[in-house]
Order: structure tokens, then sequence, then C-alpha cells
């Protein structure tokens, strides 16, 4: 049996063994068990992490703790996850025990809060965790009060920390590389001796790092269906730091595991001030990865995303077929077409604002002047809106409130407001700086051109809200010199602050969190974003894989996957669609210059799309084979109820010959009847893929031994069945 010993930040582990006089702690989740204890002393234990009821056989029962006491903060041999800095220069934090509740009054989770206390200052800390049972989650977070009456220094305080003592092997699967063409990649490994890091710096996005999320292994590498596993995410938008470090003490290894914010310099804690961490999110199955990640997908869409049970609509997006030359005219034409084609929302990507010497003509100018460029819109959307609402299409429209060029109007007249030291010049990144969004002053400016806009124009249904840009230049004005610690966490509770006041005023509207590609894919931004953009690279090749990847942690109806021409003739229009329905289908073309065969394949793509729509975006998804791993990738879904579902494989590989593939099948109800048919079979490709020898009805358990055999005949083939 697989033994593993786990304790959260609670804790510190005391060697004293438990006395009759003990207190039981318990929280319980849909599968999952875990057990405190406080002793004579006041020490807290995670007592067991194990199956409730015996369910499945847990690896994470029936340890004890090793011998060597774990005092945070004040033992060099083992990761701190709370470091503090006291004026007198005191380091050291000794936790105790002292009080806890279990609330069991909210209907679909139950809430434990146990507090403990510094033994020499008046400094406590609150460990919060929440049990979701139908989704068989975790969250869980940290407070930390200052009752001193001086400020402290903060140098780490995680939202998670694990301590395991595992006799076999565990291994760590983390997905980063967020550049062009590997936006979201997997990397697989086997923990080892030594501390493995995982840090992303770039302080208002991760697109240089990794996600902030990962999967261990417990005994073995695990994949979809099989192996006991961990997923875990951390619910934030900027930099993150994940460490796990393996020693071998005795015959067994110790693992420590500490997920929280990254920080660059201490933040400072003032006297009678609290610090919350982030929430961590995190889900145990025993059964592979699937399971696990499925649970992440409910979670996120019952209790994170704004209109998480609504549909999201299809839309068309000017920046690739257009870039920054748009206006009145072409918009309003482009939207007939889009209408044409089924489309629900057209989007108004960048190069709409600006004017005279600031007009944003290219990158580096204009962005921060948030007014309508009066030759490009003389009357605003005035315009554009009546089309809109003549053409029975709704609309949307980018912007990148975060940032600001030096040729601006608002870089002009607010200097101040940029993330720069003083006296220094500052990287550029994309032509701009990024602004100072510590100082609330910038806050108000960022919510006030948006709410602005929604104000004016209230059929708006949709913002693309961009963030092209890392900190390059680390240092808020605002905050001055003595308290650029608290940087980090300053600008991106600034950030989700305008987020929330925005989602709570227009609750119609529909946020996309864009970040020059999957740099805000994290659960931390979905609370107030309904979408975001993978990865800027379109090419299908690369989002077949890429939205694959961001679907371990990330609902499919929050990816959003748009149909363009990057790539050329090599990829067919179905195989685009195919790729893209796998999340919130969009395109992203200038309809002006599609080809009839486009526009024809078009229109039926999209229609296929809202036949399964409700599939892909409620229902649960089962990934089979990846695609970095095979030539036949495919995945399908299913809904709710179990009565339909939607198989999505893919071809990859240098055909010679018809090659036949059998598409595997997950997640039926063995006993109904469900009938075969293709869909998204344009007049151009309506050569079908299902095998002429494919039973057309089976019962669910015949589907799922059997798979549905298809015939694939080029490179880049696709195949789209409906079982229902």
């Amino acid at each position: 049996m697989k033994t593993i010993l786990i304790g959260t930040m609670a804790l510190c582990v005391a060697t004293t063994s438990l006395f009759a006089e003990t207190q039981l702690i318990e929280l319980k989740t849909q599968t999952m068990s875990f057990k405190y204890t406080v002793d004579h002393k006041q020490a807290l234990h995670l007592e067991s992490v194990g199956a409730v009821d015996g369910q499945w056989e847990s690896p994470l029962e029936g340890a004890l703790f090793t011998a060597t006491p774990c005092r945070l903060g004040n033992s060099p041999r083992f990761i701190s996850p709370l470091e503090i800095v006291t004026d007198d220069g005191s380091s050291g934090i000794e936790l105790i025990y002292q009080s806890h509740e279990l609330d069991e009054s909210h209907t679909d989770y139950t809430h434990l809060t146990i507090t403990l206390r510094d033994q020499l200052h008046p400094i406590s800390v609150e460990l919060h965790q929440q049990a979701y049972l139908n989704e068989d989650t975790i969250v869980q977070w940290l407070v930390l009060n200052n009752d001193l009456a001086s400020a402290i220094q903060v140098p780490r305080l995680d939202s998670l920390y694990l301590r395991a003592d595992a006799k076999e092997d565990i291994y760590l699967e983390w997905y980063g590389s967020n550049e062009y063409y590997t936006a979201g990649r997997p990397f697989r490994e086997k923990l080892n001796m030594g501390t493995r890091l995982l840090e992303s710096r770039d302080g208002n996005r991760h697109k240089a790092g990794p996600i902030p999320a990962f999967i261990l292994g417990f005994g073995e590498q695990p994949n979809e269906t099989s192996g006991v596993c961990m997923i875990a995410a951390l619910e934030w938008p900027g930099s993150s730091r994940f460490s796990f470090e393996i020693t071998e003490p005795h015959r067994s290894r110790d693992l420590e595991l500490s997920v929280g914010v990254n920080q660059s310099q201490a933040p400072i804690l003032e006297a009678g001030e609290s610090m919350t961490t982030p929430r961590a999110i995190y889900s145990f199955s025993p059964d592979g990865i699937g399971r696990a990640s499925r649970n992440l997908h409910r979670f996120a869409r019952t209790h994170l995303l704004p209109g998480g049970d609504r549909l999201r609509p299809i839309d068309n997006n000017s920046w690739e077929g257009c870039q920054m030359d748009v206006n009145e005219a072409s918009i309003i034409q482009m939207m007939k077409d889009s209408a044409g084609l089924g489309i629900e929302l057209y989007v108004l990507d960048d190069g709409w604002f600006g004017n005279g010497v600031d007009a944003r003509v290219s990158a580096g100018i204009g962005l921060g002047d948030w007014e309508f460029n009066v030759e490009r819109f003389p009357k605003g959307l005035d315009n554009v809106m009546q089309a809109a609402k003549e053409l029975g299409i709704e609309f949307g429209i980018w912007f990148e409130p975060e940032m600001v060029c030096r040729q601006s109007k608002l870089y002009r007249e607010h200097p101040e407001w940029v993330m720069l030291h003083p006296g220094r010049k500052g990287a550029e990144q994309r032509g701009q700086l990024v602004l100072d969004v510590a100082n609330p002053d910038v806050q108000a400016f960022m919510f006030k051109v948006v709410d602005d806009m929604l104000c004016a124009y209230p059929e708006i249904r949709y913002i693309k809200w961009d963030a092209n840009s890392n900190i390059n230049n680390p240092y808020s004005p605002y905050l001055g010199a003595d308290r650029q610690g608290n940087m980090i966490n300053a600008y991106n509770e600034g950030y989700l602050s305008v987020m929330q006041r925005l989602t709570e005023k227009h609750p119609t509207v529909d946020f996309m969190a864009c970040a020059a590609g999957g740099g805000r894919a994290n659960l931390g931004v979905i609370r107030y974003s309904h979408t975001f953009w993978p990865s800027d690279a379109t090419n299908p090749a690369y989002r077949l894989s890429a939205q694959w990847n961001f679907s371990r942690f990330m609902p499919p109806l929050t990816i959003t996957g748009h149909v363009t021409h990057a790539g050329g003739e090599a990829f067919t229009p179905k195989f685009r669609f195919d790729v893209s329905m796998m999340g919130q289908l969009g395109m992203e073309v200038d309809t002006r210059t599609c080809s009839a065969e486009y526009m024809e394949a078009s229109r039926v793509g999209i229609a296929a799309y809202k036949e399964v729509r409700p599939i892909v975006q409620q229902g649960d998804q089962y990934r089979h084979a990846h695609p970095s791993d095979s030539g036949t990738p495919s995945m399908n879904f299913v809904s709710k109820d179990a009565a339909s579902a939607l198989v999505l494989a893919y071809h990859t590989t240098h055909v010679r010959e018809p090659t036949q593939f059998n598409a595997p099948v997950s997640g039926l109800d063995p006993e109904r009847l469900y009938t075969l048919t293709e869909i998204n079979l344009p007049e151009s490709d309506a050569q079908a893929r299902v095998a002429q020898s494919a039973s057309v009805t089976q019962t669910g358990a015949e589907w799922m031994q059997s798979g549905i055999p298809l015939l694939f005949t080029r490179q880049y083939d696709s195949a789209a069945v409906v079982l229902k």
C-alpha cells in the first residue's frame, strides 16, 4: 500500500505522542476525510487524510508523523511556509492551537476555521478550509493577524503547505512555457533528491512562467484514467512560487510542498492589520487525472465563474483579419457578414482610439487615450450599435487599461502613474509601460474608462481586456521606497478590485482575459472573467495542444478557440472548426476577403457547434491520448444527464494510405441506447470519417467498449461525432 503522510499549514508537527486528552476535528469532502487532533500541549496535528467510508484505498492513510519537529519560521531544516521578522529581529514563530469553528450552515460546503497563535508575540494565524461536497474539492487559505504595536515583515506566507512521508516515488506534472507556439506545454518528471522550484516572475501574469497549477502522482505517473493523484491550483493572477523538496532522512522519502505568491521583497504588515493569502484549490482522485480535472471544472463553473451555467456566445474578432486597420464602414460590413454566418457577437479589437499624433496606428502609440478616433469613428459607436441592433448581433470592444504608451496624452498628463523608478528610463515591452495599479487613482481611472464606455453604450455585451506587458520596471511610485515589498500584492489586488466593481455593476457583460496569450489562464482571473485567450498562435495544430493543455485545469467554456487563416492551406476549414469546438468557438477573420468555400464551411461549422454547445460548455470532459503523445488524439464530452455526447478526434501525422482509428468514448450511461450522427461536414469536405462498418445504435456500454471506428485520409484530418 502506498503510504503518504500529509500535514497542512498547521502545521507545526510536534513530536509529542498523543494522549487520551486529544480533541478531534474532522472535515469531509465527498471522498476524502481530513482528521486533525489537538494534544495536551495544544499542538495541532493532521492525523490522517483518508477515504470516506472506505470508498477507495487511500494512499494517505495509516502513516505516522516523522519524529523531527517542524516549527514554522525558525527551523532551517525545513521549508517554512510562514516567515516573519519583528522589529526586534526575531524571525521565529511557534504556533499552538487556540480555537476552531466548523460551520456546516452552508448548503454547498463546510467551512473549517482553525486559529493558532504564537507563544511569544501577539500574532495569530487562521487556517481556513472549505470542503465542497458535490465537487469533491478543498479550498484553503490563511489569514495572518499582526496585533503587535509595530509593523512586521512577512518574507513568506503561503496558501498551502504539505509535508509527506512517502514510501514510493512522487511524480510532478506542470504546465508552462506560455510562448507563442508552445502555450501551456506539459512537463512530466519524477521528483528526485533536492528542491524543484516552479516560479513565475512577471508580476501581473504568468506569460513566461508556469501556469499556477500542478498535478502530483503518488507511486506512479498518473494518466487520464489511472493513478492516485492530487490536482491543485492557486487562485491568483500574479507571480506564484511552488516548491517541491525531496529528502531521504531514513529509508523513506520526505516531500515538502509549499504553494504561494512569489515576492521579490518582503511585504510589510502594519500593526493591527491582517494579510490574507490567495486561495489554493485542490482535489484528490483515486483513478487518474481526468476525474480530478472534472472536479475542478465543476467547481469553477459553480463557484467561481460569473454566469458559469450560461452558454458563451460565438464571436468574430477583428484583430487577426484587420489588425489596427479598422473603421466604422469596415466593421459594419463585417458585422453583416458575420451575422449571415450565424455568429452572435462581433468584437472590435485594437485600433479604435487615440487622436492626432496619438492616434493608434501602431504599437507604441495611444494606449491610455480611450477616446474614439474621430476619423475612423466620427460618431463613436452610434452607427455601429444601430447596425448591430438591426442585424440582431451583439457587440464587444477591446481595452488594455493597465498599460500606457509614452506617446499618449495620459502619459504626458500623469507620468507619476507609471511603474518606474524615479530617474530611470525603464524598459518597454511591445512599446508600452505598465500603470501603477497599486495606486487608487489608477484603479479609479481603469474603472472609469471601461464604465464610461458601458454606460454610454449599454448594448455592449463583451469586453476583451488585454495585458501585453509584464511588470518590467518593478517600482510603485505610490507605495514609496519603504513599501516596495507590497507591490505585487497591491497591484494584483487593485486589478481584481477593479474587475470586481465592473462585473458587479455590469452583470450582463462578458469579460475576456487576454494577456498576449495564456498569461492569465488561471483560476484567480476567471472569478471576474468569463473566458480567457489561450495563445496568440491560432494555427490549429498549435491550438489543439494549447487548448488541450489548459483544459487540465480550466473548464472548456472558458477556453476561447478562434478559427482563423493561420497556417494557410495545410488546414481545411473543417479541421479548424473541429479544433475550436473543444471550447468556446469563435472566429477571427476579415469576412470581406474570405472565399465562398470558407464562408460555406463556416456556416456549417457554426451550426454544428450550436447543436453541441451545451454538451461542451456544461458537460463533463474526457480526454484521451495527448496530442504530443499520439498522432490520433481525441476527447469526448458528455452532457450533465448523460443523454448525449460529442466525440472529437484528430489525425495530425502524415498519411500514405487511409488510416483507421477507433476513437475511445467515456462517461456514457452503460444502459442507455445512443445513436451515432457525424456532424460538421461542409459540401467542400463532405466525406464521412466514420467507417461504413460502424454501428449506428448501441448501448453506452458497447460504445465505451468498442469506440467509434474512424477513417482518416490526410494529415490534419478530424471527425466530430454526436451520440444521443
